[in-house]
């Protein structure tokens, strides 16, 4: 058992009491609690904890004259909007699990995540719809629960939505209308008994530890330990603001990383969460802190990178901003160094995944405590241990590599529909990560890469998150993925860049020169190619999978190889 030799500010305690109840009772107790309080805000549109305790209420009370009941898969294909919110918490009265897709997806992985959930509704918008039709008759899904962006919407904008952009889209046909199914339903609470520790909540689908996608089981315990151990971060704030907690809304939902800051945080707390739909657009996450005052922002490293670069921040003001958490890969310190000039708020680095519903690790949410490059110490009620990947013993020298395994209460029961891939990852309680770290003298984490990713250089292990940063560390390189690329029996480093925008690309001969400064012999990249952009995941982190196949991830991109002569 791994020793604690991290601490908390005052007011933060090691143990936090987690509730035993289900994620719509806290979601209950705070609409009953700040019965004047908006909860969302949706292009402009603004609705009441009341609004929306009602239109739960109303839903759940017609999924269940469909005949959904404790246990059932209720499937949600939205980007970020109200209607997404609706769907959670009126699956959840029912002690039905929800299975979030993202809008993203291709129609071969919708199909798959709901033949592998075995979901008999599905809740989406009619832009997605074509898609739906063509892959539900290879599902169990019954019923298509259809809506609208015009559903939530001023009815100036609604009327340009249908009359212009929903030409586009398809008619509704043999599918259940949103607004008309909330409209049948009673506005009575539905009241299930369920156990929080055992029934699961969230079907969180992942590629995981082990690479295939699969869904991760969060139990409402799972879930209702991040909504109370997460709020207590901002009582290292020097200063904290007064009144509604105000949070951007801009990572998507579907995603356990958004899922469990941006919208439980905001239950949690009572605060009001601004939704955007489509974070891609800058300007508009910009423009809504501007406008709204936004306190806390979610994102990954190159959300934050972006807007400190674009060229019309100067146009708004990102002052209202407090604290902003990183996660999802590596915080470069040039992305937080830029960010924090930017808005003059407070950039810390996070950890977690999928399995872990994900937050187990946090750096200090104070600029003297936290540590630039790490990923934090572990929140309250969770241990973590570095521990060597041959001998599954844990390694107790400060700044020995091995693999992090964590264990808390938001630790997965395991994945759906497959035992030996949990029993893989879940081994006496802990959970191994697949990711590889260090540990200092003070409990701070380091990551140092995902185990599957490490190349095997003549016998000595590189790992792409170090070459990575040293590439990422030079004024002509705005953005840097390292990847292996196999040759035979051999194995090779190879990098791929994105250019400072107005620097030339370098050559080869200047990229070696460079790296050899910094890096050992067998780490410098011998291939590098140049791409417009490099391909991410869902959630916004570089995809090394895409790039180890760049020709199925992005073959529009312009491609430049260097490669050894």
């Amino acid at each position: 058992m791994p020793e604690k030799i991290w601490s908390y500010c005052e007011g933060i305690p090691d143990e936090i009491k987690v509730p035993e109840i289900s994620v719509v009772d806290l979601f209950r107790q705070t609409a009953d609690k700040y019965p004047e309080r908006q909860l969302t805000e949706f292009l402009g549109k603004f609705k009441t904890y009341p609004e929306m305790d009602e239109e739960v209420n109303r839903f759940a009370n017609s999924l269940q004259k469909l005949g959904v009941k404790k246990g059932d898969r209720i499937a949600c294909l939205m980007p970020n909007c109200p209607q997404y919110i609706v769907a959670f918490f009126a699956t959840n009265s029912l002690g039905a699990i929800f299975t979030a897709i993202s809008s993203l997806y291709t129609e071969h992985e919708i199909r798959y995540q709901l033949q592998d959930s075995g979901a008999k509704v599905i809740v989406t918008l009619d832009l997605f719809l074509d898609k739906i039709r063509t892959v539900k008759d290879e599902t169990d899904v019954e019923h298509i629960i259809v809506s609208s962006v015009a559903d939530e919407i001023s009815s100036v904008k609604g009327f340009l939505y249908k009359n212009v952009i929903a030409r586009k889209n398809p008619k509704i046909n043999n599918e259940i209308v949103y607004k008309d199914f909330i409209k049948k339903g009673e506005n009575k609470r539905i009241l299930t008994k369920v156990d929080a520790k055992k029934d699961i909540a969230l079907l969180q689908y992942t590629g995981g530890t082990t690479g295939i996608m699969k869904g991760a089981m969060l139990t409402n315990y799972n879930l209702m330990a991040q909504a109370t151990i997460l709020p207590y971060w901002d009582i290292w704030l020097p200063a904290r603001p007064e009144g509604q907690y105000k949070i951007s809304g801009c990572l998507p939902m579907s995603h356990i990383f958004g899922f469990s800051t941006s919208f439980l945080w905001t239950i949690a707390v009572g605060g009001l969460l601004y939704l955007v739909p489509d974070p891609r657009k800058l300007e508009d996450v910009m423009a809504s802190v501007s406008k709204y005052g936004i306190h806390f922002m979610f994102a990954v490293p190159i959300l934050y990178q972006k807007i400190a670069e674009h060229p019309n921040i100067g146009k708004y003001n990102m002052t209202s901003l407090y604290m902003c958490i990183s996660g999802g890969e590596a915080l470069p310190k040039t992305t937080s160094e830029k960010f924090e000039a930017a808005s003059d708020a407070l950039l810390i680095e996070g950890y977690g995944l999928s399995e872990s519903a994900p937050v187990t690790h946090v750096n200090p949410g104070n600029k003297d405590l936290r540590k630039v490059g790490a990923i934090g110490i572990p929140i309250p009620n969770t241990l973590a241990m570095i521990v060597d990947l041959d001998t599954q013993e844990e390694l107790t020298e400060y700044g020995d590599i091995g693999e992090l395994w964590v264990r808390g209460p938001s630790v997965m029961k395991g994945y759906w529909n497959s035992k030996e891939a949990s029993d893989a990852v879940l081994v006496k309680g802990w959970l191994r990560t697949g990711d590889i770290a260090t540990k200092d003298d003070q409990g701070f984490f380091s990551i140092v890469d995902r185990a599957k990713d490490m190349i095997s250089v003549s016998g000595y292990k590189v790992w792409p998150k170090d070459v990575e940063e040293v590439l990422f560390a030079h004024p002509d390189i705005n953005m840097a993925g390292v990847v292996q690329q196999k040759e035979g029996d051999k194995e090779k480093v190879k990098a791929f860049l994105v250019a400072e925008p107005g620097s030339e690309e370098l050559s080869r001969e200047e990229i070696k020169a460079y790296c050899k400064d910094k890096l050992a012999p067998y780490k410098v990249p011998t291939i590098i190619e140049y791409k417009d952009d490099l391909p991410r995941t869902v959630v916004g982190k570089v995809s090394r999978k895409d790039l180890r196949v760049p020709e199925t991830a992005a073959p529009d991109m312009k491609k430049k190889v260097i490669e050894q002569k």
